[in-house]
């Protein structure tokens, strides 16, 4: 059984039936894209979710069909009869504000003879009467019971998960005791390699891959077991300027990848070699450092550029945007593999370096250490005085400064605690965020009156 040995559901059925809106419902939330359009899922989206007291992997895939003019059709059937096959239940969903369709028939067929364990479902039972005309029809599909249920009115959904539950295997040890994951985003444009940087490092088509831009819609989960790690894998789709996102399927997988970001530990932002560092990459960068997640560049298509050395390339893109300097860059080619683990490597280090908590009593040290330097950096007035430090959070590195007066504290105290922390502390890959406060000191006791209102200086 792959996936860490959980048990694998699938969703299966003709398209716009509402797989996905059956899949965000079991799931809790709003993962997959849904919109009122044939075609919108198109790689299988995979969540880890419980099942009464199981842990399952529940996965959404694409609309199947016998025929389609859609040239990415081929690629979403592959997918989702590799789902079918690693699959150990098939919830087969209809549509039954339709009734039975002879598609219908054709899919039941091909499903049974995939030997798996399928449950009948069949949603938009809305009311009394769609019930009463349609749902009993089901029955000459040879597959059982249909389970009504509404997506839209959540009814019927105790008893289809009590019906789901029954179908699982026994559960194994194997599916105790496991670590939470590594939650990994692979981020960036359209068109820079995401999907294949996925399937190259898993060494299977997981993610489908095209030339035309926008092919991935939703953001794909994959659990990857690699040197005794667990990681969750999320390809997003290619992320653009607000003003180039136009239909409302890009702005709800925009949606996605930026929720992708925010629940994730690291983030690897893809860049096209070819095309270099662009205006939508640093939005892209900066909203990843804004929403505090360990990052790394990772420079794709190197195998297209020819006469460039690697040491010249990261000085360019740290030219173009100095914050660069604080996150690992690494070259690689998705398409001949050549860089890939390195690349992919560079996150649980990053991860590591998130998850550090340095103690007070090392900051005031640290703190001690700097407090000399600080007056060169005052062109005028008294300086600051650092009294003590502590950090406040760990995604993002937060840390609060203790000072004699905040009228004297200047971005330039900033940039120089953030590089000193850098260079006395593992922080690479990692956003920092330094913030000020005063401290009241009581007359002719040396005590602390408490902190003032927190002050912020061009922190990061």
């Amino acid at each position: 059984m792959e996936n860490n040995r959980l048990p694998v559901v699938s969703i299966v059925g003709r398209p716009n039936v509402g797989k996905s809106s059956l899949f965000n419902r079991i799931a809790g939330k709003r993962y997959a894209v849904v919109e009122e359009r044939e075609g919108t899922t198109r790689d299988g989206i995979e969540k880890l979710v419980g099942i009464g007291r199981r842990q399952s992997v529940l996965v959404d895939t694409g609309g199947l069909l016998f025929t389609s003019e859609d040239e990415i059709y081929p690629l979403v059937r592959k997918q989702v009869e590799k789902a079918i096959g690693r699959s150990d239940v098939l919830l087969f969903l209809c549509d039954g504000s339709q009734g039975l369709l002879p598609l219908d028939f054709d899919l039941a067929a091909e499903l049974r003879r995939s030997g798996k364990k399928i449950m009948l479902v069949v949603n938009k039972i809305d009311n009394e009467k769609i019930k009463k005309e349609n749902l009993f029809d089901f029955y000459r599909l040879g597959l059982g019971e249909p389970f009504g249920i509404s997506c839209i009115h959540k009814s019927g959904f105790k008893e289809l998960l009590v019906g789901i539950l029954n179908l699982l295997p026994e559960p194994l040890q194997a599916e105790t005791g496991k670590r939470r994951p590594i939650k990994i985003a692979i981020v960036g444009r359209p068109n820079v390699g995401k999907s294949s940087f996925l399937n190259e490092l898993l060494k299977e088509e997981r993610a489908i891959v095209h030339e035309k831009p926008g092919t991935t819609r939703d953001s794909v989960d994959t659990r990857f077991d690699k040197d005794g790690n667990t990681f969750l894998l999320i390809d997003t789709a290619g992320m653009r300027h607000e003003r180039k996102v136009k239909k409302a399927v890009d702005i709800y997988s925009m949606m996605r990848a930026r929720d992708s970001i925010d629940r994730s530990d690291v983030v690897l932002l893809l860049i096209d070699g070819m095309e270099g560092l662009t205006a939508d990459d640093i939005k892209i960068f900066n909203y990843v450092r804004k929403s505090g997640r360990g990052c790394a560049i990772i420079v794709n298509k190197w195998d297209l550029v020819k006469g460039t050395e690697t040491s010249r390339y990261e000085k360019a893109v740290i030219k173009r945007l100095p914050e660069a300097k604080n996150f690992p860059i690494a070259f690689m080619s998705a398409k001949t593999g050549r860089g890939v683990l390195k690349a992919f490597s560079l996150a649980p280090a990053i991860k590591t370096n998130g998850d550090l908590s340095i103690d007070r009593e090392t900051l005031t040290d640290f703190t001690n250490e700097i407090n000399p330097e600080r007056a060169v950096l005052s062109r005028s007035g008294k300086p600051p005085r650092f009294y003590y430090m502590v950090q406040a959070g760990t995604f993002p590195k937060e840390f609060f400064v203790f000072v004699n007066d905040l009228r004297n504290v200047t971005s330039r105290h900033t940039a120089f605690i953030e590089n000193r922390l850098r260079e006395k502390f593992p922080l690479r890959g990692v956003p920092v965020k330094i913030m000020y406060r005063k401290l009241q000191r009581t007359k002719g006791s040396g005590q602390s009156a408490g902190p003032e209102r927190p002050k912020t200086t061009g922190g990061k």
